[in-house]
């Protein structure tokens, strides 16, 4: 048995782990970081699948806020190709594993930096998009929720980021939709997409204001881009700064 059939199968460290990031989110969170949960929590199934296509503006806060507003267990697709070394590399792929996060690549993040493409092959690259695709769709099909940020890059990280206005988005790609039909196709039931707009307040504290939207399906008949460009849409809508964001219960 692999060792990441092992953790699927295994219930005493699923919940160890758990816990475990979840108090690691909260330490990393401190004084710096307030939640609030703006409205649409009610979207966000108690159990069952779920795919959260979110808003990607921080590289740190955006998963801290979800920690703060969601209390069932959730998975992120994240991307690798930051790491700078070989030991980060092996350290965070080992813990990713271990939270069952899938990981994926980002070919222009790797062309930025030498260090980096020195840690992966383009063998790399096809083999993390193949593999988390698999773990994205095992996810689903265990009932589980994951988030995915379709934009690919947040707006704030001290690497590299795609984005070159402080408030700007990039289009959605389609790996979601890719996830979500490959999903539906194993699982055989419907796979909600949630759409999470996100809006900071600097600080300190920085304040995270999160709105879920109401969920939207693969639709047959539906055209792909048409799917994409309305989640695109709500996400946008829901990351629209609030008149008064602090009157909406606060997560943390």
């Amino acid at each position: 048995m692999n060792q990441a059939a092992a953790i699927q199968l295994n219930p005493i460290v699923e919940w160890a782990t758990d816990k475990a990031m979840r108090l690691i989110a909260l330490l990393l969170t401190g004084r710096r970081l307030k939640t609030v949960v703006a409205g649409g929590l009610e979207h966000v199934p108690s159990r069952g699948p779920a795919l959260l296509v979110a808003r990607h503006y921080h590289h740190l806060f955006d998963g801290l806020a979800l920690f703060a507003a969601l209390k069932r267990r959730f998975h992120i697709v994240v991307t690798l190709d930051w790491a700078e070394s070989r030991a980060t590399k092996l350290l965070m792929y080992s813990l990713n594993r271990l939270a069952r996060w899938p990981m994926v690549l980002r070919v222009d993040a790797l062309e930025q930096s030498r260090s980096r493409r020195r840690q992966f092959t383009p063998l790399d690259l096809r083999h993390f998009q193949a593999t988390a695709l698999r773990d994205a769709v095992t996810l689903l099909d265990d009932h589980r929720l994951l988030v995915i940020f379709p934009e690919g890059y947040p707006n704030i990280d001290p690497g590299y980021t795609a984005k070159n206005q402080p408030d700007e988005f990039l289009p959605f790609k389609a790996g979601f939709i890719h996830i979500a039909k490959a999903a539906e196709r194993r699982c055989g039931i419907k796979i909600p997409m949630i759409p999470v707009g996100i809006h900071y307040r600097s600080g300190p504290p920085w304040v995270a204001v999160l709105r879920f939207g109401a969920p939207i399906y693969v639709e047959a008949s539906q055209n792909k881009q048409t799917l994409i460009a309305n989640i695109e849409h709500r996400v946008k809508e829901l990351s629209k700064p609030l008149a008064k964001p602090d009157s909406a219960g606060a997560a943390s």
